[in-house]
């Protein structure tokens, strides 16, 4: 079996993160950038990058290359605990599909992660969200989908590239109203929605005579919204908001906002954690744990609820140059 380093990371990229987890785009991108960050930091000490090998990412070289994150990069905290993580996870397929390597993936993967100061995520008040859709002018088609797009984003939680994928046929109205959406992974679940949001997104549908296997949600030119378009059309309507309510939105504006302002009020008002962790589609209740408040009350009742629960836990490949060539597989993937 080669030694190279990107003989490990082809096989991670291709058959681990995405044949076998299915990971998305937008996660592959974020796995690929900190191997591309990793070879710009061994380029720097004269390192021949298509001839690393395996045994050069020790564990000292991995605690360097963290050092110059913060130092070189300016990276924070918690953008550097998000690389070690990405390394980590590198290194444990390396220890399952290469044992040989078990003593120097243990090492790497004994790293602890950086201790930063945690808050929870930046959310709106109950009256701010208010405030936000009735800046809305409805009466006009297109204030009715913007109406519709914000409506839905609050009301479902969803995180931005689900709400940019949805097309017309994945919202079901009735007695059990609901979106049908692929989230990470490509895993799809289904969300249940508020009769008044259901109200809304049907008149919008109605209104634009949409067809169901249509994008639920486009720009003025007939192609899907993008992050920024959805971006912008929040940052709109906080200002109106904010104009007609001064200080009513107090943080900046931005697409995310919104679920987190969604999964915050659900824990506040004492919904159960492993609940909200289904309805935001986490794989682990550690990552809906974020959303616990400073509220020692509804800490409390949250921490009990869940602590005596557990939480069950052929390929393609380029030609012999191109393996040898890492950047260029990574530039590969998107």
């Amino acid at each position: 079996m080669s030694e190279y380093l990107s003989f490990y990371v082809q096989r991670y990229f291709m058959s681990y993160l995405m044949k076998q987890h299915n990971y998305g785009a937008n996660t592959i991108s974020s796995y690929r950038d900190t191997f591309r960050l990793l070879l710009a930091f061994m380029a720097e000490s004269n390192t021949d990058i298509s001839k690393i090998e395996i045994y050069d990412i020790s564990h000292e070289r991995v605690l360097e290359f963290m050092t110059w994150l913060a130092e070189v990069r300016k990276n924070g905290v918690s953008t550097k605990n998000v690389r070690l993580a990405h390394i980590k996870s590198f290194f444990r397929y390396v220890m399952m599909t290469a044992p040989v390597h078990s003593d120097q993936c243990r090492k790497i993967l004994s790293i602890p992660f950086g201790k930063g100061e945690k808050k929870p995520p930046v959310c709106m008040s109950t009256d701010a969200i208010k405030q936000l859709l009735a800046a809305i002018d409805s009466s006009v088609d297109e204030g009715l989908r913007h109406l519709a797009l914000l409506s839905l984003m609050y009301d479902s939680a969803c995180r931005v590239q689900e709400i940019i994928g949805l097309n017309v046929m994945d919202f079901h109205p009735g007695q059990c109203c609901r979106i049908y959406v692929r989230g990470k992974g490509n895993k799809y679940r289904s969300i249940p929605l508020l009769s008044e949001t259901e109200k809304i997104v049907s008149k919008y549908i109605k209104r634009f005579r949409l067809t169901p296997d249509a994008p639920l949600f486009c720009n003025k030119n007939g192609e899907r919204l993008t992050r920024q378009g959805i971006r912008y059309i929040i940052q709109k309507y906080s200002k109106i908001a904010n104009k007609n309510e001064p200080g009513i939105i107090e943080s900046s504006a931005y697409p995310h906002i919104l679920r987190h302002s969604k999964a915050t009020h659900l824990v506040n008002r004492g919904v159960n954690i492993y609940n909200v962790r289904d309805f935001l589609g986490h794989e682990s209740v550690a990552t809906t744990q974020v959303y616990l408040t400073t509220n020692p009350e509804i800490t409390r009742k949250a921490i009990e609820s869940v602590a005596e629960k557990t939480v069950p836990e052929s390929l393609d490949f380029f030609s012999e140059e191109e393996r040898d060539d890492l950047l260029s597989f990574l530039d590969s993937l998107g």
